[in-house]
Formats: C-alpha cells, sequence, structure tokens
C-alpha cells in the first residue's frame, strides 16, 4: 500500500472535531479532499481556511447521513463532480450519555442509523469507485468502547462494537485487492469544552487515556497507510486492550461506571450532530 499515497479523501462529520482533524491531516499530505456535515456546522468556513493554507482542492456537501438516502446521493454526487475518492473516512458519528432506561427511542434510533447503518451504506456504495483506484483505503472510526462494553452509554458502545467486527471482517474479504481497511479505536477526545471538563474530571485516568484531536487524526491516517488493522492511539491504551482478555467483565464494567460518573450519580449527557461529530458543549446535566 505505501508504494501509492492516496490522492482524494472523502471524509464524514468533517467540520467538527476528530473530522475537522482528519481533514487538516489530508490538506498537509497534499490530497484533495470532498468533505461531509451536517448544514450550518461551520464546513464552508472550515474548506477556505484548508485551501488557503494548503492549496488543494476541496468539495463540501452538507447533508444529513440519517437520511436512509443519504449515502446514496453522496456517493452519486461524488462521482457527477469528477473526484476520484481513494480514501474514504467514515468518521461521522453520534453518541449520549445516560442509562437505557432514561434515553429515548429518537436518540437510539439516530444513534444505530449514523454510526451503523449510514457506514455500511456508504462503505457499500463507495467501494465499487474505490475498487476502480490503484490503491485505495477505508478507515472506519470506532472506539475503544468497542473492546469495553460501557454501561454510560449502551447502545453507543455497541454500535462501535459492530464497527469494530464489520471492519475487520470487510478487511478479510478484500485481502489480497487494492482496497485496505482498517478501523481507529480512541480514547476520550479533547474536542471542546464539555468533553475536556469530562476527562479532566476523570484525574489521572483521563490524562493517560484520551488525547486531542489531532493526534488521533495523525494516528489514524499513518496506521491505514502502514495497512494497521485495529489502529489504537496511545501507549495505554494499546496495553488496555491487550489486557482485556484478563479482565474479569464484572470489574471493568463497574471501573468504568465510576471513571463516567454514571450510574445513580449521573444521568449525563455527552451527545454529537449526526454526521458533524461535533459534541454538544451541554454536556452533562445531573439528576
Amino acid at each position: 500500500m505505501l508504494s501509492c499515497l492516496p490522492g482524494c479523501a472523502m471524509i464524514t462529520g468533517a467540520s467538527q472535531g476528530l473530522g475537522r482533524a482528519f481533514a487538516e491531516e489530508c490538506a498537509g499530505r497534499g490530497m484533495e479532499l470532498v468533505l461531509i456535515a451536517l448544514p450550518d456546522t461551520g464546513l464552508p468556513d472550515l474548506a477556505r481556511i484548508l485551501r488557503r493554507a494548503y492549496e488543494v482542492r476541496i468539495e463540501i456537501i452538507e447533508m444529513d447521513l440519517t437520511d436512509p438516502e443519504g449515502p446514496q446521493k453522496l456517493a452519486a454526487l461524488a462521482r457527477s463532480r469528477d473526484f476520484l475518492v481513494d480514501t474514504l473516512v467514515n468518521n461521522a458519528g453520534v453518541g449520549f450519555m445516560a442509562p437505557f432506561s432514561q434515553s429515548n427511542t429518537r436518540q437510539n434510533e439516530t444513534t444505530i442509523q449514523l454510526n451503523v447503518a449510514a457506514l455500511v451504506r456508504l462503505t457499500q456504495e463507495m467501494l465499487p469507485a474505490l475498487s476502480e483506484r490503484a490503491h485505495a483505503w477505508i478507515l472506519n472510526v470506532a472506539s475503544v468502547g468497542a473492546f469495553f462494553p460501557m454501561p454510560s452509554m449502551p447502545v453507543y458502545s455497541s454500535t462501535k462494537g459492530f464497527v469494530l467486527s464489520f471492519s475487520m471482517l470487510l478487511r478479510e474479504e478484500l485481502r489480497g485487492t487494492n482496497v485496505g481497511v482498517s478501523v481507529l479505536c480512541p480514547n476520550g477526545i479533547r474536542t471542546n469544552r464539555g468533553t475536556r471538563q469530562l476527562i479532566e474530571r476523570q484525574g489521572w485516568a483521563g490524562r493517560l487515556t484520551c488525547k486531542y484531536p489531532d493526534e488521533v487524526a495523525r494516528a489514524g491516517i499513518r496506521g491505514l497507510l502502514k495497512g494497521t488493522g485495529v489502529i489504537i492511539p496511545g501507549l495505554v491504551n494499546q496495553a488496555l486492550i491487550r489486557m482485556s482478555p484478563l479482565i474479569p467483565r464484572s470489574l471493568y464494567m463497574r471501573v468504568i461506571s465510576r471513571r463516567w460518573g454514571t450510574g445513580e450519580r449521573a444521568t449525563g449527557a455527552l451527545r454529537q450532530s449526526p454526521a458533524s461529530g461535533r459534541v454538544s458543549e451541554a454536556a452533562i446535566s445531573n439528576a
């Protein structure tokens, strides 16, 4: 895969947080960009900044990927605008923090629709075009929560477990072809004030395991180009994943509940805008 570097990246959830960091990382490598996010999330401003800084061709598409037809429309738009996408970064995601009993149907269905259904559909829609490139790459964004089920985020954690499994199975199916598949599994990311406060509240554990968006994006793209299957940013996080089969599930679930302030002590709310990956700064509400 290293014999041919990518030329054009399609990045979902590109306007804020990790998606914005992916856009900056890829633009810095001289790649053309197709950036996708919800309307009114700052995508035009980001494109102007990146064009000025890196002088790369950038196309922006503002749409809601929770629309069941969104991925199909997106793939068609990319074809019609003559972007030869060879790198697909499925970054868009949504999550909220609350016990399942206090969640609602819309929250849960939106999480499943964006984190699972849209990712699968867009990958399927883009795969024929990617297969036509000399070399192509798919990077799906999961989470450390794919390895450690999170009592505070049961639906989100389950969707990320799906992303991990789907990515590894797709990687195996495409082994020996021109399309490489990797999955990025970060721990907490310091995206905005709400998430930073939540991470700082965890003390040393948060400082050791959580990273800034540019660090995660850089690790993701580097791992993708090296052909790494599962990319876990940070040595501490890598050690945690290696030890996970040895830790009793009941123990790490209690630790996670205490770390994120869940259960009876808080009912929280870490919400991301669908297709933008942006965490709301109204992040926590105590019961």
